[in-house]
Order: C-alpha cells, then sequence, then structure tokens
C-alpha cells in the first residue's frame, strides 16, 4: 500500500511539473514573441489643469515616469506633453504643460506615454509627411516620410509590441538637420501583412522589412542612409547589417536600448520569478524555442559584434529594467566601428529622449554630421 501511494505521489508530482513547464513556456512565447493587442487602460486621474499646469492623481505605474523631464500624458478625449520641475504633493504630482491636444479635461483618467506624440506627424508636430507604402515579400506596408533635402535619409525602426509613433519624438531634430525620414512599419504590426508564425522574431524574419525600406529610400536617391532603431528595433537592424547585401549603403546606426540577446534578457527576468521557473527555466527555453521555430543563438547579437561594419552610436541606461545595460557594456567592448556609447543613469527603457533630451540630441548630431562629412570627403 505503501508502494502504491509513493508511486501515486510520484505520478501526481511528475503531472505537476509538466503542467508548470506547459504553462511557463506557452507565457515565454506570449510574453517575448505574440503581437498583443493592448488593452489601454487609464489608472491617473487629473485633478487639475489649465494652461500652464497639471495636478495628477498617479498610479504607481505612473509616478516614475512622471518624473521624467519630458513625458506624454494621455486620455481618450486628448493628450498634454508635460514638462518642467516635478512638484511633489501628498497624493498628486503637478508638472507644467508644454503642449495640449484634443479636448482633454479636470477629472479625465490618463496614463503615462514615453512617446509622447499620438498621431501624424502633422497632428503632433506640424511637419509636412506622406503616408507612402513599399513593397515587401508580404506585400504592401506602410510607412510615413518626412522630406528633407533628399540626399540623407534615416530609417526609424520602432521596437516590440510597439509603432512608429516611437520615433516621433526625434523628428524635429532630424527635420532641424535637413534629413528626409521614413518611420516604417513592418511585418505583423496592425494593419500589416502577417506572416505565417505571426510572430516578433527579433530580426530573424523582420530584417527582410527593413532590406525592402533600405531600397525604397535608395530609390528615392539617398546617398547617405542611416538607421534608428528602438529595443527590438535595434535586434532587426542588426540583423539586416549581419545578413543584407544592402548594408554596404548604410552610413550610420543608432541602436537605443537595443535587444541584443533574448536568451539573456528572459535569463534575467526569470530571476524575479517563483521557484518553479527558475529551476525549469532550461526545458521551459527548450519548448519556446520548438513553438516559436528559432534557436536561441540566432538572437545574440553581442557573439556576432566583432562582425558588425557600420559606424554605431549606442545609447542605454542603467535604469533599464526591461533589457539589461549589461549587454549594451559587452557590445559596446566588441563592435569595431563604436563612435560612442551614451550610458545613462536614470532612463527607463527606450526613454533616453525623455530622460536626457538635450545631451541625446547633441551626440545624434554630431554623430550624423561626421559620418555623412566622412563619406563626402571619400568622393
Amino acid at each position: 500500500m505503501i508502494l502504491i501511494a509513493l508511486a501515486s505521489i510520484g505520478g501526481t508530482l511528475a503531472l505537476l511539473v509538466v503542467l508548470i513547464l506547459i504553462y511557463y513556456s506557452l507565457e515565454a512565447r506570449r510574453q517575448g514573441f505574440s503581437v498583443i493587442s493592448q488593452n489601454l487602460e487609464y489608472f491617473s486621474e487629473i485633478t487639475y489643469l489649465d494652461s500652464n499646469n497639471v495636478t495628477i492623481a498617479p498610479s504607481l505605474e505612473d509616478v516614475r515616469f512622471l518624473k521624467l523631464p519630458l513625458i506624454g500624458l494621455v486620455s481618450r478625449e486628448g493628450s498634454l506633453i508635460l514638462g518642467g520641475p516635478v512638484i511633489h504633493h501628498q497624493n498628486t504630482i503637478t508638472r507644467s504643460v508644454v503642449d495640449i491636444k484634443g479636448k482633454i479635461q479636470q477629472g479625465a483618467r490618463v496614463r503615462t506615454d514615453v512617446f509622447i506624440h499620438q498621431k501624424n506627424p502633422m497632428y503632433s508636430i506640424g511637419l509636412d509627411y506622406s503616408e507612402i507604402t513599399f513593397k515587401s515579400e508580404l506585400g504592401e506596408l506602410e510607412a510615413w516620410t518626412i522630406p528633407g533635402s533628399g540626399k540623407t535619409w534615416i530609417i526609424c525602426v520602432h521596437g516590440h509590441r510597439s509603432n512608429r509613433r516611437e520615433s516621433l519624438r526625434f523628428s524635429p531634430l532630424f527635420e532641424s538637420m535637413g534629413l528626409d525620414q521614413m518611420l516604417m512599419k513592418y511585418r505583423n504590426d496592425a494593419d500589416s501583412p502577417v506572416d505565417k508564425g505571426g510572430y516578433h522574431m527579433f530580426g530573424l524574419t523582420e530584417w527582410r522589412d527593413l532590406e525592402d525600406a533600405v531600397k525604397y529610400v535608395i530609390n528615392q536617391g539617398a546617398e547617405n542612409v542611416f538607421i534608428l532603431g528602438h529595443s527590438m528595433g535595434g535586434s532587426i537592424t542588426l540583423q539586416f547589417i549581419l545578413k543584407s547585401d544592402l548594408r554596404s549603403h548604410i552610413t550610420g546606426v543608432i541602436l537605443e536600448s537595443p535587444a541584443l540577446d533574448l536568451n539573456g534578457i528572459i535569463t534575467a527576468k526569470a530571476k524575479a520569478l517563483p521557484f518553479p521557473a527558475t529551476t525549469l527555466l532550461p526545458p521551459i527555453k527548450k519548448m519556446v524555442s520548438k513553438l516559436v521555430n528559432l534557436e536561441w543563438s540566432d538572437l545574440n547579437y553581442i557573439s556576432k559584434a566583432s562582425e558588425i561594419e557600420p559606424p554605431i552610436l549606442l545609447i542605454h541606461s542603467k535604469n533599464d529594467k526591461t533589457v539589461p545595460v549589461a549587454q549594451s557594456d559587452e557590445f559596446a567592448n566588441g563592435i569595431p566601428h563604436l563612435f560612442e556609447y551614451l550610458r545613462l543613469e536614470g532612463a527607463p527603457h527606450a526613454a533616453a529622449w525623455n530622460f536626457s533630451q538635450h545631451k541625446v540630441e547633441s551626440l545624434i548630431k554630431t554623430f550624423i554630421t561626421s559620418m555623412v562629412s566622412k563619406t563626402q570627403n571619400k568622393k
């Protein structure tokens, strides 16, 4: 009887381990690769608003973002851009109003947004733009293009579960420099072609869409081509540099909070999970690789750093809770043509501009100007 009981307990434990393994594998696939339509929730509230100042009763999540020097505040009715000093009260925070869009009012439920701008370039920042399409292997992909001098282009590649609004913060700088801009969509984005897997693959598939975007700007007469990649957009950019025959056309690359080793990112996040998840991490990763059809080593761009030829401007922050800054530290030591590594202290993930606008923009301007000057001197 004792042996039967022990066998029954052993079988139950084995079943429990299998169920835990399946649960965490499916959850890792969902969080890491699935393209999920975000259900936006508004947990903070505006308690006072005039044309100069706003006071917010913030949620715990919004408190840390409201401390950024520049941050967006969004409701269903409109949006604000906030700046100035952060004034703390007992349960509220007051900031200066930099800009107001829409019909946002006192009492509105709101959330913070590091992207700042909510719609197209004309609505958001008053810049002329075109909504164009370019051909890809899956069909037509959309992009915003903002005109410049026609000689130097910058292609902006957004991150995981993000969208092309992510780069609009940088558009006034690029416009002031005379750059033509392309803020692109790629496969599996909203209203874009969906591939067979339907996942965000951190560059393994999306690099071909970036290659098609590069083809487009070359056909428009681009003599210099820069790429700005945010987070997973950095992964896409690096995979393009490693794989595409068009990589020699790239004058320089700007990487902000790049996802350089997804395997390492998942390992770091697993340390914060309960006991079973950390213990079962190796088989969980193996199952995820089968579910998504990938080799983890293919997503390790740090190991391939020596193969990255274009000049790189690297931007990351110690305070990044999504992608460990240690990845950029290691990557910076391995790439052959590092222009500069801007290692900030207090910026959240992909929010370097919000944290230190002047420093970030000055360095980007210096980088692009220097690289363009070098290409002109070679002619």
